[in-house]
Order: structure tokens, then sequence, then C-alpha cells
């Protein structure tokens, strides 16, 4: 861990930032964490999956009968005659659900005004976009129509028009049958937009306000056309929630005085047509789940870029762009059900019109909903919707502890991509076939002729299809590792005009000379965090890097060797660098990658390797930066001002201090006092005047005075722990607990207690070289815990898959060059194989091991074998 080694090792504390340059991570990162290997190719996931809709058709028109149907689909069981139908309707029972639900939403919009206005602290953004909007859909379509019974709006109004005449009596306009529920669609695009395209869906304050505003509307409708007509034509969570609920096995409704059981499906089999503004509905909720996975692929970033460059970019232009691409889908998705509807009227010799056989029809799209819905959002529910525990306790921000859940630790690992993969699958999957299914009870229903229905279900069977092929590719973007087999480009790429490179000597970015070639583009995707004093990332952050490297490399008195040697790999490779953009949406308390308010930046490396492996080639030159931008400026400041030096040997050289964030009492209090002057006038480097402004820079120099009288130290990095005490031999590290960092609270506790592990033994049996080790494992107790040496092979399977013990290693030839090198895990007989057999000339050789227990290689024992081929 680079703190605790610059404390006990006396590492140059400057050099971190030359380290995280070189640090190896994807150019693409994900929510998980971790991409998922398929162990097929995708496309035979898509051609299984299509190929069992197209079985599923055959199977059910086969074998499902129009009379058998409808007496199976009709079957209820009428639950009013029981105690527990009576308990549900009772008017008495609903009051206290309906309280708790009111007391929810004015907490949440209280929250959203008055609490902390950080999305992770307050409890606003969970509650809408997880428990309500997420949480509430699977309730409805597995449960019931449960929001029927608590929506607080019809609790409020119901209320007010009890004790007030003046609601109750006043005149009410008749709402026109021609609007059917236009209006609800209207609201159905306004909230989808602000979920997928305003910039800041996830701010507590913004959410108050939108609350704020959609109650008076649904007050106001309520008032003029009577609650229940606007419930039902203008409420839009009355009718997604209730849209959904016609695929559950109940039907509520204390309105109604019905409460019974019936077959899951059952409630989308009305003989009556569906309106054509529910028709638009039912599409419009099905295109925006799959538009919000489409704004997370390659393919879309990649237009959305080409496009941007055409209008000249500015966040205008993005919200210009990607508000037409969520019309442009929705109306895709419905011209493309329409067009099969209009085929289907057509096989079926014009029994019905275009208009007939959408309208019955569209309510069978619903499963298909439900599907894309799980296979988008559970994850999210499993893995943000945990931050609610906490948040319950304290849901203004304020620290409160009300109920004693303030301290829960998020479980990011609670699933992972491959569970995330194989639920989109299934849930895509059976959704489309039960959508088969009714469609096919439907149509038998519709045409008298079996033979005119089957025929006209080909084109809707055909639709299903690419439907399901068009959303498990979308699916399967951020979570399936695709390699193409014809990455490598034949030509030379141009770098384009507006891509940036350092210049030696001073650092300054500068325009890439005209015409300059690059082998390959890595494009990046960077989750920005919160750093140690507060402050947020941003693209200077990322940039001065960069710069950081040039200035102390190149020609001129800013320079030092060591970061001159540990940065030349990445200067070779460098062609240029291009900050597309930064995103607040995409990312914003949705899918996938944990996205509460996070900003995700973009940004195009340019470099002159040719393309090789995915991982290694996003290894060489990344846009990261484990330092803030005006720590690594103050650090060289003080070399400039011959204060210190980054290095040991320029340290040694020049009879400086070697530079020391933490331990040095004089050095820290000139930095403190230039820190103060800094935030007095605002200052930055030169090079970063057009990135930063003088009043960002004063915001950083304070947060940075104020941490390091808080904390002692101006060690400030954007890593998950933070440096709390240390002594000549010793450090102690304390937990960052901001929420944005992006892999969540708790994912490095399994550093907490670092384990070792030894090489034991080591066999050569000509082709391959056999080591047994021992590893520690951790044996808890209360509080407590201790270590304890054991052999590998005497170690249960689960706690050995959790202990994750790997041998790394390399060979040596006889002259100490290095000849290959790796890693291995145990095999089923518990020994690490390392397979020589062919790699090596006739000679003599070393080999290197150590074993590394859950990645942890501190205080390692490296054994050392020496052999002979043959």
């Amino acid at each position: 861990m680079p703190i605790s080694k610059s404390i006990r090792s006396k590492a140059p504390v400057g050099l971190l930032a030359v380290a995280s340059l070189l640090q190896g991570s994807p150019a693409a990162a994900h929510g998980f964490g971790q991409r998922y290997d398929l162990p097929l190719p995708l496309s035979l996931y898509l051609f299984g999956a299509a190929a069992a809709v197209v079985v599923s058709f055959i199977i059910v028109g086969l074998f499902v009968r129009g009379t058998a149907s409808r007496t199976r689909f009709d079957q209820r069981f009428d639950l009013t005659s029981l105690g527990i139908g009576r308990l549900i309707l009772n008017p008495a029972t609903g009051l206290v659900p309906q309280l708790v639900a009111f007391a929810i939403f004015a907490v949440t919009v209280a929250a959203g005004f008055i609490g902390n206005q950080d999305p992770y602290r307050n409890i606003a953004p969970t509650m809408v976009w997880i428990i309500f909007w997420v949480g509430l859909a699977y309730v409805s379509a597995f449960a019931g129509d449960i929001w029927a019974l608590v929506n607080p709006w019809r609790t409020i109004f119901a209320a007010v028009e009890r004790l007030s005449k003046l609601v109750a009596d006043r005149p009410r306009l008749r709402y026109p049958s021609a609007l059917g529920i236009w209006p609800a669609c209207l609201m159905l695009l306004t909230f989808s937009w602000i979920e997928l395209v305003y910039p800041s869906p996830a701010e507590p304050r913004h959410i108050a306000w939108f609350a704020t505003a959609y109650t008076l509307l649904t007050w106001a409708g309520m008032a003029l056309f009577g609650s229940e007509t606007w419930l039902q034509r203008g409420e839009l969570f009355t009718l997604v929630f209730g849209t959904l609920a016609r695929f559950a096995p109940t039907d509520l409704s204390r309105r109604r005085g019905v409460c019974v059981l019936r077959p899951f499906g059952a409630g989308l089999l009305a003989d009556r047509p569906a309106l054509a503004s529910m028709t638009a509905f039912v599409l419009l909720l099905l295109s925006t789940v799959l538009y919000d996975g489409l704004l997370g692929t390659q393919e879309w970033a990649a237009a959305e870029a080409a496009v941007m460059d055409i209008l000249g970019g500015g966040e205008g232009a993005a919200l210009a762009i990607r508000s037409i691409g969520l019309v442009g889908f929705w109306l895709f998705f419905l011209g493309a059900f329409v067009g099969a509807a209009a085929l289907m009227a057509w096989f079926a010799g014009g029994i019905c019109s275009t208009r007939e056989m959408a309208q019955h029809l569209a309510p069978t799209l619903v499963p298909i909903v439900i599907g894309y819905h799980l296979a988008h959002y559970l994850m999210l529910l499993f893995v943000q919707g945990q931050y609610v525990v906490p948040l319950i306790s304290d849901p203004f921000g304020f620290g409160w502890n009300l109920f004693g859940t303030a301290g829960y630790r998020v479980d990011i690992a609670i699933v992972g991509a491959r569970f995330a993969w194989y639920t989109a699958v299934t849930a895509i999957l059976l959704g489309h076939i039960a959508a088969v299914s009714l469609a096919h009870i439907k149509a038998m229903r519709l045409l008298s002729d079996r033979a005119a229905a089957l025929r006209a279900e080909l084109p809707l069977t055909a639709l299903m299809v690419a439907y399901t092929c068009l959303s498990l590719s979308i699916i399967a973007e951020p979570i399936v590792e695709r390699r193409a087999a014809d990455e490598a480009p034949s030509t030379a790429l141009v770098v384009p005009a507006d891509a940036l490179i350092p210049e030696s000597g001073t650092g300054r970015l500068a325009a890439v000379v005209p015409g300059k070639q690059a082998r390959q583009k890595l494009t990046y995707r960077l989750l920005g965090g919160a750093f140690h004093d507060g402050t947020k990332m941003s693209a200077a952050d990322l940039l001065y890097a960069y710069m950081f490297a040039w200035r102390w490399s190149g020609p001129g008195e800013a320079y030092d060797p060591a970061i001159a040697a540990a940065t030349a790999p990445l200067r070779r490779a460098l062609v240029g660098v291009r900050l597309v953009g930064s995103d607040t949406t995409s990312k914003s308390f949705r899918v996938g990658d944990f996205n509460v308010a996070r900003e995700l930046f973009i940004v195009d490396v340019y470099v002159a390797i040719p393309p090789g492996d995915p991982e290694q080639d996003a290894a060489v030159a990344p846009p990261w930066s484990t330092l803030p931008w005006h720590l690594l400026a103050l650090m060289e400041e003080a070399v400039v001002r011959d204060w210190a030096a980054f290095s040991d040997t320029e340290a040694q050289r020049r009879g400086l201090e070697w530079l020391d964030l933490v331990r040095s009492p004089t050095l820290n209090a000139r930095l403190l006092a230039l820190v103060e002057e800094f935030a007095a006038t605002g200052w930055r480097p030169e090079a970063l005047h057009r990135l930063v402004s003088a009043e960002e820079a004063r915001g950083r120099w304070t947060a940075l005075a104020a941490f390091f009288r808080e904390h002692g130290h101006f060690l400030v990095t954007n890593g998950p722990y933070r440096l709390k005490s240390w002594s000549a031999d010793s450090v102690s590290l304390e937990a960052f607990r901001d929420l944005s960092y992006p892999l969540g609270v708790g994912s490095f506790d399994a550093y907490a207690i670092p384990r070792r592990g030894w090489v034991t033994d080591i066999l050569h049996d000509g082709k391959r070289l056999k080591l047994a080790a021992d590893i520690e494992t951790v044996i808890k107790f209360g509080r407590g815990y201790r270590l304890e040496r054991q052999p590998v092979e005497s170690i249960a399977p689960d706690v050995l898959q959790q202990a994750a013990p790997e041998c790394r290693y390399v060979v040596f030839d006889g002259d100490g060059q290095a000849v290959f090198a790796g890693a291995v895990r145990p095999g089923e007989d518990r020994h690490f194989a390392i397979d020589i057999g062919g790699k090596l000339a006739d000679g003599h050789y070393t080999l290197a091991a150590e074993i590394a227990v859950g990645a942890n290689v501190m205080n390692a024992e490296i054994r050392r074998y020496e052999f002979a081929v043959p």
C-alpha cells in the first residue's frame, strides 16, 4: 500500500503520482468492479435465447387451445370472503401503511430541501430512484398494486376532501375522453428525461423541487377532473405500477372492493382493447429501460462523440443529443410494434385492422417490460439499495443514528458480474416467453380461425426475437468481456487536432503536431470521486499528472532523474490526450457502474504502441492520479524553492531533505504557510489557468489547510484508507468513509488483516515445478482474532477460496536475465504447478517465487530454487 510503504521505507512521496500513472487498470470500468468472461461466445447466447423464444411459440401454438386457456386464465379465487381479504380491504387496516407512506414521502422531500446535499448522505436519491422506482416496480409486478393502497397524493387529497367542502363541492371539468392517458405518457417521458438525460438527477434539492412540482400538478388534476379520473388517466405512478400489477397474481382494489387471486398474467388478457395512448405508454416503458442501457455502451459513446464534434461540443449539445435519442428510441420501438401489427392484420386476412391488432396485443408486452426491468435494475437494487439501511437512521445526513444502523457498511460484493449476466439472460428470456404465450392466447380469443391466429403471430414472434437479441446485446455491454478478432487496425490513426501533449521541461499542454499519427486510441471512462480533503476530482487532476511527468523529465531546472526513469515508458508511448467531456447522467444512481452523482470523465488517449492485450495497453498511459493537482503543485513548489527533493538521489546530490509530507515538522510548517498564501491569492500553476479558476483554486487550498489542521499531515489521496497516525516503525490507517468512492465502503476490508504465505517445498519432475505452501488464516473470537499458519493441503475449500492464494514467480537464466514470469493458483492436489516443459533451453536456472494471500504481498517471503534443464 503506497501510504504505509512511504512511511516505513521512506519512499519518495512525490513519486506517488508517477506510480499512479503506471498502475494497470482496464480502459472501461464497471460498477461490479469486475468483468465476466462468458464460457461461450455472446453470439451463441443470442442464438440460444432467440431459439428459445421461437420454440416457445411453436409449443404454445401446438398445445395451447383457446378454450382451455380461457378457462385456466379466467379462474379467480375470491379472498373477500376470507379473513385476509377483509383485513386488506378494511379502511382502518390501510390507514397504517398510508401514514407510513406519507411519512416516508414527507421525510424524503424535507431531506431534499434541508438535508446534506451529498447524495450518499441524503435519503432522497436512494428512496426515489432505488426503493421507489425500482423496488416498488418489482412489488407491483409480483405481488400486486400496493401503490394504489398507499399512494400519498391520494391519501392527502382524500383527507382534504373530507375536511373541506371547498374542494369537494367545487365545479370540476369534464375530462376529454380523446385525451386517454396521454397526460401520463407525457409525465413518463418527462420523468425518463430527468432520470436519463438531466445532468443532476440525484441532487437531493433537485429531487425535492421536482417532487413538489409534481405534487402540485397531481393535486391540481385531481381537483379539476376528480381524484379517481386523474389517478387513472394522468397520475404517472398509478399508471406505471398499475400496468405492471396487471401481471401480478392478485387484483387488489379497495375502491372496487376487490381482493382476488388469479394466474400470473391474467390481468393482461382483458377482452377490451387498450387505448391508443396505453399502447404508446407500454412501448415507452419498454424503450426507456433499454435506452438507459444503451447510454452505457461503447457504440453510443462513439456516436455521441461524433455528433458532438459536428455540433461543436458543450453540455447543451449533449443534452440535445440524449433528449432526441430518448424520444427517437421510443418512436423506433413504437413504429416497430405498429409495423408488426400491420403485418399481423394482413396475415390474419383483414379480420382486424392494424390499430385494433396493436391495441389488443400491446398489454402482452408487459412481461417483456418486467424482464427488462429485472435485467437492468435488479443488481442496482441489491447493491445500491443497501444504502437505505444507514440512511434510515440518518436521513438528513446530520450525523444521527436514530435506529442504530448508521454504521452499516454496504457490501458491494453481494452479487457479481456472473450472477448479473445469468439473471439478465433468464429475466429477458422468461419475459419474452411469457409475452409470446399471452400474445397467442389473445390472438386465439381475437381471431376465430386458429390457423389465421397462428399466421398472425409470426410477425410479433419475429419482433420479440429481435427485441431479445437487442436487449441481451445492450445488457451484455458493461458485464461481458468482448474480444474482437480484428482489433488491430491495418493503418495508423491520425491524432485529432484538438488532442494535447505536454511540453518537455515545462509540462504545459500544447496541441499535437498536425498530422501526428498513433497506433491506437484508448477511450477511458473514469469515475471521479472525492479526495481525503473533501475536494472532488476534476479534469485538472487527470491531466496534471501528465504535466508533472513531462515537466520533471525534460531539460530545464525542473528535473529529477528518478521521475524521468519512472515515466520513460509513458512518455515514449503517449502521442496525445483528448478530454472528450464529462458526464453526470449515465453514472448518477443508475445502471452498473456505482453511480449517485458521480462525474464520469471520458478521455481519449492516443498511444504509439500497437494493439495487444487490452488491459496491458490500458495500463501504459492511463489518465489517472492518486494525488490531487493542488498537492502535486505544492510539492513542486517545495522542490523549486529548495526545501526538499522528490527522490533520494536528488536529495543527496543537492544536500536537501527528501520530500516527506508527514514526518518533517519544519517542512510541514513551511508548506502550511505556503498553502495559506495560495488560499488567499487563488494561486494555481500557470499550466492550469485554462482548466482551474482562481475561485476553484482557493477552494482547493482552503480544504488542504483544513485537512492539515485536522490530521497533522499533507498526505491527501483518493484511496480507500487515510493516514491516521504513525511512529518510527508503524503506521495506523483509517477507512475513508466518503460514499462517493467508486467501489463503495467496505470494498477493501479484506486488506485490514494482511496475511502471508510461504513456499515450503519445491519438486522438479523435468516438465513442471511443483510448489507446496503454507498460508495464514484468520481465526476470529469475539472482537479479536489471531493468525494461524496452516498448510494449503489442510485448509477447508471455502476458506481456501476466500483466501485466494496465488504463487507469483520469475525464472532467471544463468546470466541473471528474466526468462519468463507468471502466476498460478493451487491445483486439485493443492500444489502450485509451474509448467516449464518446452519453454527453456538446456542450462541452469533460478526460480524466485512468493505466495500472495488475498492479493497481499506485504512482507512477502521470496523462495529461491536452482534447477537445471534437462
